[in-house]
């Protein structure tokens, strides 16, 4: 009793009253419109409907042209334009993306006439929206179109007696104009640079930065004509734009100065745009200017293109000041009126510049590479804000790659960062620590026959980052750092590489939470498995997923252990499949549990594909047992099912390819020539050029073995008796080394 009036107390939330009769009849159509076409219906939604309705019809208007064009054309549009100017503002919003959509579909009717009324509207939000949309549309528009409409539109709009806003949008629209591909340059120069000039000295800073922004499109649109007409025209705009009074004109000047740079002559660069960066980033080191962020944000590029006409003294000009802005914010002295936002961005966009400033230290004053250069590179990867030293590891492999030879200098910082406790960081540097240890390979910072200093102190880093990888509730991290582990064989010795990861991965591949976590960590084990060079490495791997995970009392470790199976059909030929995992897999058809089973026999066409007569006859007649058992005793209702799909699918007689047999037999080679301990020249994942440290793959790094089908007869490994003969001494490793 006292549970139901418990109950009867509880204010559970009532349903709520559907729609009146009234509303439903608002939001009905008449029976005889059913019978009409669609565009009749749409016509008459957007006039009786209401305002949902109505958005309704505006968002299926390309499906309306695709049935009947011509009636959506003639009708349903010019209704809609009709119904703008006194419509809402999701009915504009809606409309704008609309016609832009319209637009680029190239539909026969001009809706230039409504976009430009709808940039004209009071509500900032509509205004806004149409801009955009015209901003998007003006490369479509024809020639006639953009001279007679837009332009004109752009000169209304740039007059003083016009509203600010109104100017900003004429800024823009010039912009659009001077790039568009039926604009000549003398067009150009007539039509739009006189406004140009005129909007650059607007008595609002928002309409100068504005225009300024609009800049590099102008002197695009000009560079047929020359240098000379850029530099003389717009050059003297730069530089009193970035003399402005407001700082947010000064920073948009220093962007538009770079981006300017391609369209100027190299005897122009070297004589004004040098002397002028260097005399902005000078202003900005001064007190109160902020003008710095703007710098670091484009500083990449601003090397890029001075590179090729900087003499060795602009270099070192240069990358002293790059070293003075990398400090931003960390000096309690200097900076106290500093915004530590605005410092912690300028840091953050110095570390993304770090691969550009390390190419330009190269090529034009290598000895600075191990001081100067370091110097601000180890401060920016130990910086106490983490996003700084995210960005810095988001850009390791590179500077890397970059560094070739010289990449030693950096080994310590990586180490550092594989310790990092912050997340963010760790999935940051995380996806390139395989690429990062195999550019260290190349260079003979690591060796992977004998270990050395650097593979003892990542070695050590690695087990740092997967203890603080794996107590995170981020499974993509933990799956990520057990895929980058597959390549461990290219960088570390055999006998490193089991003595410390194997039992980590095992463990993972045990105790792991997530199934892509188990999953990767099996395939990362058996990769360990496969490039072992010593017998009782291997034997002690193989004998732990026997007895842990195939012979284990929890039911998801069995399932795991099917998981294995389907990596090593992948990995190793099928001589060494059949040898040790063939029948610990047969076995699992005879499971307790009805998921175990089922996976056991989804895998069984592969199993009998592997299987080479009359060589495994054994194996033959052990599969054909379990199955006929399994049709007579099989209880469960989806094990049964999935049984005679399999059994089916293996009465089926399929071609193989020859290129499988091929990949086939390379297995088997490797396997023989691991076995016997000639580990050169094989290697996991894309090759790395050992002469310049670069990846020669642009694909995300992937184990070399192929994921194909199955063939149906392969010779046996020549390798079986071999291995019979190798030791059996069962060999457990050392604990790993403290982290």
């Amino acid at each position: 009793m006292r549970m139901d009036e418990e109950m009867r107390m509880l204010q559970l939330d009532k349903p709520g009253q559907g729609k009146s009769t009234t509303e439903l009849q608002k939001h009905s159509i008449d029976e005889v419109f059913y019978e009409h076409k669609p565009v009749d219906r749409a016509l008459f939604i957007v006039s009786k409907g209401d305002e949902l309705q109505k958005l309704s019809v505006i968002g299926s208007l390309p499906e309306l042209l695709k049935y009947d064009q011509k009636g959506t054309v003639s009708k349903i549009i010019p209704k809609i334009q009709q119904e703008l100017p006194n419509s809402s503002s999701e009915f504009n919003l809606a409309v704008s993306r609309m016609f832009n959509i319209l637009i680029h579909m190239d539909i026969p009717v001009n809706l230039v006439p409504q976009i430009l009324q709808g940039i004209d509207n009071r509500d900032p939000m509509i205004s806004n929206a149409w801009m955009e949309t015209l901003l998007a549309v003006i490369p479509l528009l024809k020639e006639q179109i953009v001279k007679n409409d837009i332009l004109k539109c752009a000169i209304a709009k740039s007059q003083l007696s016009k509203a600010a806003y109104f100017r900003v949008s004429s800024c823009k629209i010039l912009g659009e104009i001077s790039v568009h591909k039926t604009m000549n340059p003398f067009e150009v120069k007539k039509d739009v640079l006189p406004l140009v000039q005129s909007l650059c000295q607007d008595c609002f800073f928002e309409v100068r930065a504005a225009m300024c922004r609009e800049l590099p499109n102008v002197a695009q649109g000009l560079f047929n004509l020359g240098d000379a007409i850029v530099k003389v025209n717009l050059l003297p705009l730069l530089v009193e734009l970035s003399a402005d009074e407001n700082v947010n004109v000064r920073s948009i000047a220093i962007e538009s100065m770079v981006s300017i740079i391609p369209f100027l002559s190299p005897d122009t660069i070297k004589g004004t745009i040098i002397p002028l960066a260097k005399k902005l980033c000078t202003r900005s080191a001064s007190e109160g200017d902020t003008t710095y962020t703007a710098i670091s944000s484009v500083f990449s590029m601003l090397i890029n293109n001075l590179q090729p006409q900087m003499s060795t003294g602009d270099s070192m000009w240069f990358l002293d000041y790059f070293n003075h802005i990398c400090r931003k914010g960390l000096s309690l002295v200097e900076d106290l009126d500093t915004d530590p936002a605005i410092s912690m961005l300028c840091r953050e966009n110095c570390a993304n510049c770090l691969p550009k400033v390390v190419t330009m230290v190269l090529a034009q004053i290598p000895t600075e590479v191990s001081s100067k250069w370091y110097h601000t590179f180890k401060a920016l990867a130990a910086d106490p804000c983490y996003i700084v030293r995210r960005a810095v590891a988001n850009r390791f492999s590179d500077i890397v790659r970059i560094l070739g030879p010289s990449n030693k200098i950096v080994v310590i910082d990586f180490t550092k960062l594989l310790r990092d406790e912050d997340e963010e960081v760790l999935q940051a540097l995380i996806p390139n620590v395989a690429n990062i240890m195999e550019l260290f390979t190349a260079t003979n910072v690591l060796q992977r026959e004998i270990p050395v200093q650097a593979t003892l102190d990542i070695g050590r880093a690695m087990l740092k980052c997967q203890n603080e990888a794996f107590r995170t509730n981020n499974w993509r991290m933990k799956e990520c750092l057990l895929m980058q582990w597959e390549r461990l064989p290219n960088c570390f010795p055999s006998d490193f590489i089991h003595q410390h990861f194997s039992p980590v991965v095992l463990n993972a591949t045990i105790y792991g939470k997530a199934k892509p976590v188990r999953s990767q960590a099996a395939r990362t084990l058996l990769i360990i498995l496969k490039y072992s060079l010593k017998e009782n490495h291997r034997k002690w791997i193989r004998e732990m997923i026997q007895t842990q995970l195939c012979n284990a009392p929890c039911c998801y470790s069995r399932q795991v252990y099917i998981t294995l199976c389907t990596h090593a059909i992948d990995i190793f030929s099928w001589g060494y499949f059949k040898e040790y995992f063939y029948l610990p897999l047969l076995s699992l058809a005879e499971d307790q549990i009805a998921i175990v089973r089922l996976s056991m026999v989804k895998l069984c066409p592969i199993l009998k594909q592997m299987l080479n007569l009359p060589a495994d006859r054994a194996l033959q007649l052990k599969l054909e047992n379990i199955l006929s058992k399994m049709e007579m005793m099989e209880a469960d209702r989806d094990v049964i099912m999935m049984l005679k799909l399999k059994l089916k699918e293996m009465r089926t007689i399929r071609n193989i390819k020859s290129e499988v047999l091929v990949e086939d037999r390379r297995r088997a080679d490797e396997e023989d020539r691991i076995l016997k301990g000639r580990f050169a020249g094989i290697r996991i994942g894309p090759q790395i050029d050992s002469d310049l440290g670069r990846d020669t793959t642009d694909k995300q790094p992937t184990i070399s073995v192929t994921k194909s089908a199955i063939p149906k007869q392969s010779s046996t490994s020549s390798s079986a008796s071999k291995r019979a003969a190798a030791a059996t001494v069962n060999h457990t490793p050392r604990k790993p080394f403290s982290k």
